[in-house]
């Protein structure tokens, strides 16, 4: 090979000595990223409602691949934008709070920004446009906020349960609901989050734009049509999944349908999703005609300078490596190394609560309520301790106490509200709103329900505390995670909840806020501190 030859192989690569413009983002990225990834895989990704982030972020990681070539020929000679400082500064913001509090959708969310912002400072706008999809796609893979799943799920899964329920009996199928607990035969199942809820729906239209950018129409109203009716078709693959588990369960046992052909039936979820897909998109051909419409026009500005050339390419690019190096080490300076439950003596509940006080005493005549497999595999997930008893007065009025301490109040073990897991169980939840209950001379706030199944009526007072706080909202609950990362701690919490059988809600409350009160007064300061925060 002659020397000419040589020169033009080797012209891609730097000088011996020289530093690669690209090597303090890399750095960066990896840096940031690489601990906050395997914690991701080896943890959240791990269950069984966030299996698909994997999935999805190797799908965008190919198809961001597939169109570097043409990122590369797009932007060839373009200029950076400016506007990629502030998104950075954004996203090492995100990534900052996200890493250091446990906030998942903060932590993983700035992955998407931060490769965006480097994209916009090296290569320009152009360069952004052409990888926009694999970018968009990554949205996907990010675990949502717990209380819009709670929001949300419930009432998917009860929608699919119903119509389960409805299907099979109309066949003439042996099944029964409670909830979103089904009664075939012999057999109860629990529809769970990752059968029928948001993850899922997720999941699935991520499956259908990922089809619609893989069959490229021209057509923009048949795209948007195909994602928006992707929606129900995610609803229709929920039911055939559920409805093909709960027949597995039936004909050839719990053990079948809970072991292998329980991952078949998510094959399932999948196949039949797909083919009503493919079956939409073939309908919607035969009514649409195709007419090119760009989903983006070229912008005219795009490659204008910015003064970012006086800003050399490598001082650019160290510069936001330095950026990215920051946020690390202010994450790992604050984030949480201790649990608060080990700063202080041990609460043992079944211990330090009575059998007896005041005019109350522990109902002989009523056992402990056994919960499911599946419902104790959920509570030991969250719960590391807990307490369920029934007291009586000398009137016969019954109060049903439930305590719950979890050392872990982060963003994946909180304390779930319990109106969310009444309604689960086939209850209706009416009445739902916030009070303040005096308790030994404290105002401490409290959520109050009435929760009816059939001529059960059961009116309900519960609390929170997180640390040395009660916390009522998503808010109130990032304020004092943070607040006690400040101090190297992570919070622990506990679930209060006090309930009783009477149609008369009113008279209930009352009764109830009696226990409480005389409840308290009977416990040691340090218990009684535990179970009301700061308000003791």
């Amino acid at each position: 090979m002659g020397s000419s030859a040589k020169s033009s192989a080797l012209a891609g690569w730097p000088r011996p000595g020289a530093i690669p413009t690209w090597a303090p983002l890399a750095l960066g990225l990896l840096l940031m990223y690489l601990p906050s990834f395997y914690d991701i895989f080896t943890g959240l990704w791990a269950t069984e409602e966030q299996a698909h982030g994997p999935i999805i972020l190797g799908i965008a990681l190919w198809l961001m691949y597939r169109g570097w070539p043409q990122m590369l020929a797009a932007s060839e000679g373009q200029p950076g934008s400016a506007l990629g400082w502030p998104l950075l500064l954004v996203s090492v913001c995100a990534y900052f709070l996200g890493r250091s509090q446990g906030i998942a959708i903060f932590e993983i969310g700035s992955f998407i920004t931060t490769v965006a912002s480097l994209l916009l400072l090296t290569r320009g706008r152009r360069a952004l446009r052409a990888l926009w999809f694999p970018l968009f796609f990554m949205l996907f893979m990010l675990p949502l906020p717990g209380s819009l799943v709670d929001a949300l799920t419930l009432p998917m899964k009860t929608a699919v349960s119903i119509v389960v329920e409805k299907v099979l009996y109309a066949v003439g199928y042996p099944i029964s609901r409670t909830g979103v607990i089904l009664q075939i035969g012999q057999y109860q199942l629990l529809v769970a989050d990752a059968c029928a809820g948001l993850h899922t729906l997720f999941t699935l239209e991520a499956l259908g734009l990922l089809y619609l950018n893989v069959v490229r129409h021209n057509s923009l109203f048949r795209n948007v049509a195909l994602a928006i009716l992707i929606v129900p078709i995610s609803f229709t693959s929920n039911v055939i999944r559920v409805m093909v588990l709960t027949l597995i369960t039936y004909h050839l046992g719990d053990a079948a349908g809970q072991g292998f052909l329980h991952g078949f039936a998510g094959m399932v979820l999948f196949v039949s999703a797909l083919l009503l897909i493919i079956a939409t998109d073939s309908l919607l051909r035969v009514r649409v005609s195709e007419t090119a419409l760009p989903l983006f026009a070229r912008d005219p500005a795009a490659g204008r300078d910015f003064g970012l050339q006086a800003f050399g390419p490598l001082r650019r690019t160290a510069v936001a490596g330095v950026l990215m190096a920051a946020a690390v080490g202010a994450t790992v300076a604050l984030k949480p190394q201790k649990m608060l439950a080990d700063s202080g003596p041990k609460v043992v509940l079944e211990n330090s609560v009575p059998l007896a006080f005041g005019d109350w005493k522990l109902d002989p005549d009523v056992g402990a309520m056994v919960p499911s497999e599946v419902q104790q595999e959920k509570i030991r997930l969250i719960y590391s301790q807990t307490l369920s008893r029934t007291y009586v007065n000398s009137r016969g009025e019954r109060i049903m106490l439930a305590i719950a301490y979890g050392s872990n109040q982060t963003q994946q073990l909180r304390a779930h509200r319990q109106e969310v897991c009444y309604t689960a169980q086939g209850f209706q939840v009416s009445a739902l709103h916030n009070e303040n209950l005096l308790v030994d001379g404290v105002e401490v706030p409290v959520t109050r329900m009435v929760a009816a199944n059939g001529a059960r009526v059961e009116p309900v007072t519960y609390w929170f505390t997180m640390g040395s706080s009660v916390v009522r909202s998503y808010l109130d609950r990032q304020l004092v995670q943070l607040k006690y990362a400040l101090s190297d701690f992570i919070p622990d919490g506990y679930l209060f909840r006090v309930s009783s059988i009477n149609p008369d809600a009113g008279a209930a409350y009352r009764t109830q806020a009696q226990f409480v009160d005389s409840l308290m007064k009977s416990l040691s300061p340090a218990v009684r501190a535990k179970l009301l925060g700061g308000q003791a």
